[in-house]
């Protein structure tokens, strides 16, 4: 990234300039599509993964953030436009779901409104699909507009007038008139007859749509009715909350895949390994030990081991010795993770006292393998699985809850239970990072990471840590568990779980919307901001102060270098930050 252009701010050094390149490609997102095979580490289980998405039946992609669902998808893409063998792929990106989430309470029309952004978008995939195939083909190009009886900028004008919540005037409400799932479906096949592609396979990325339940039973019914003969929809969602709704049947509507990586695998390390030494170029620098066992404390995420690999390199700087550098990264690391399950309170405000039970029971966990693996420094297994007494689990809504919102975050990793004599239990791994800052495999007194990634490297132990919920939580904990409802936004009485109108004044319940609230969020409180932005930001007269009013700015760009010492790669470094936030917090 070349400085010549950054107006009148100082320059940045090159390791300034290596990070926000770094950071800016740990996002497979934010890769050129040309990068693709150069930066995927192909091992069984990928391979496995990218053959399910580009084959027929339809899909769903599970795993939590950073875990690599984006990547694979890009990914495949890829491989059906280089292969004429293969369907004709269609990638669809519904991140920005969010900004309809205002509508459910403003518009009645929300939910129709939402079938056409959908199919919209739909639209817009298979334009982009059409025009990567016109680049790369040497015989005469396909007219797009022809074929798919819709044009592209009217598409996006109308996406665009959706999500912010625009009136659509009369040319684009013909478009909207027009887009029937039916419709979309046969300009879907007459595409692909018209490249000689038998099968289709959409790409649904980001389908989780965790701020909009609302949303996600009726994505579902659209999922249902585009699945046919010859298409295949494959959709990512997130482990444990994914929220399908009464008319569709996971195990039964769609294959699961899931693509998180189990640190217990033995082909784990080369797996993490390979994926960090083809997506980030500076792994070199960390020496061997240390590299092994910060890859098994991403916990299977490729995302969170670049993290880490780049927060150790940045300690590495400040810090005389390995032990404080590693020790440093890893409780940096823990904090940001912490955070991130936490945001679920403001996600998901009902869940808010749960979620907080939540990271007691995780701390909890980590004690117990913690306590177990003390006791194996000089044996040859090791104990990474925690097995709580399924009585204290199953038929209790809130404890379950509870545990897959953990799974959500990515916080634990749950595998089939097991039993042992009478009793079943609930099998879990909880985060390997928070296990490994307990020195869970460490001996006293020195600091090894060889022989941390030996005894991590060894078999399980036979049979998980045995706990009941009532020795990791205590009863009074238990009982209080519930859901913390918001009160009627009319009169302001307490309302009644389950009620969908106030007992007290009539009107119909409604919650307060999430993405209202996250606009407020001053501008200088965004994570991923350094400290001397942060203070410029808070102290500046020409800036909002908002979230919401800074990405209502035309050009926030300009608007940010009216700030002494702020060019254009500092600006779009906030600009990035601001982006990033929302796209992590409302995805």
């Amino acid at each position: 990234m070349s400085t010549s252009a950054l107006d009148s701010a100082p320059s940045l050094t090159l390791d300034e300039e290596r990070e926000v390149e770094q950071q800016y490609e740990e996002r497979a997102d934010h890769l050129e599509l040309a990068a693709f095979s150069s930066k995927t580490a192909l091992t069984t289980d990928a391979e496995e993964w990218i053959r399910s998405l580009t084959g027929s039946g339809a899909k769903l992609l599970v795993g939590p953030r950073g875990c690599g669902k984006t990547h694979l998808m890009r990914f495949a893409f890829t491989q059906c436009i280089a292969d004429p063998d293969l369907p004709l792929a269609v990638y669809i990106n519904l991140n920005r779901y969010y900004t309809l989430e205002p509508l459910l309470r403003r518009r009645p029309e929300a939910m129709s409104m939402f079938y056409v952004w959908v199919l919209a978008n739909v639209m817009v995939g298979c334009h982009e699909s059409l025009e990567a195939l016109n680049a790369q083909s040497l015989d005469r190009a396909t007219d797009i507009d022809a074929l798919l009886e819709f044009n592209e900028t009217e598409l996006r004008d109308l996406i665009g007038a959706y999500e912010k919540n625009q009136p659509l005037s009369a040319e684009l409400n013909e478009v909207a008139s027009r887009l029937t799932i039916d419709r979309v479906k046969q300009l879907l096949l007459r595409s692909a007859d018209a490249l000689g592609r038998r099968r289709i396979v959409l790409l649904l990325d980001d389908a989780a749509l965790t701020l909009t339940p609302e949303y996600l039973s009726h994505f579902f019914d659209i999922y249902r009715a585009l699945k046919a003969a010859r298409i295949a929809p494959k959709a990512s969602v997130y482990p444990g909350t994914t929220e399908y709704g009464p008319n569709f049947h996971a195990g039964h509507e769609a294959d699961t895949i899931f693509v998180w990586k189990r640190v217990s695998d033995q082909d784990y390390l080369p797996f993490m390994l390979d994926i960090g030494a083809k997506r980030f170029p500076d792994m070199s620098q960390v020496p061997d030990d240390i590299r092994e066992l910060l890859a098994y404390c991403a916990f299977g995420v490729p995302r969170a081991f670049m993290t880490l690999v780049r927060g150790y390199l940045k300690n590495a700087k400040r810090h005389v010795t390995a032990q404080s550098t590693f020790n440093v990264t890893i409780d940096e690391f823990l904090v940001d993770r912490a955070r991130e399950y936490l945001t679920l309170k403001d996600k998901k405000p009902q869940f808010s006292s749960i979620v907080g039970v939540g990271k007691q029971l995780l701390d909890k966990m980590v004690e117990a393998v913690y306590e177990a693996n003390q006791l194996l420094l000089e044996g040859t297994t090791r104990q990474l699985y925690i097995g709580i007494d399924a009585s204290g689990v199953n038929d209790k809504p809130y404890v379950q809850r509870m545990l897959l919102l953990l799974q959500e975050a990515g916080m634990v990793y749950a595998v089939s239970g097991v039993s042992h004599g009478d009793r079943d239990y609930v099998r879990l791994l909880p985060h390997l990072a928070a296990v490994q800052a307990r020195r869970a495999f460490a001996k006293k007194g020195g600091f090894s990471p060889r022989f941390a990634v030996d005894m991590l490297s060894r078999p399980d132990e036979k049979h998980p840590v045995r706990r009941s919920m009532s020795t990791l939580l205590d009863s009074s904990t238990l009982e209080a568990l519930c859901l913390d409802l918001p009160n009627c936004l009319n009169c302001q009485t307490k309302r009644v779980e389950g009620a969908k109108y106030c007992f007290n004044c009539g009107e119909k319940l409604t919650d307060e919307s999430t993405y209202d609230k996250l606009m407020l969020t001053r501008l200088a409180d965004v994570p991923g901001l350094t400290p001397w932005q942060r203070e410029k930001l808070s102290s500046s007269d020409t800036l909002p102060q908002t979230v919401g009013e800074f990405i209502a700015l035309q050009d926030p760009g300009t608007t940010l270098r009216t700030i002494h010492r702020v060019g254009q790669v500092r600006a779009k470094t906030i600009i990035d930050a601001v982006q990033t936030f929302l796209d992590e917090y409302l995805s």
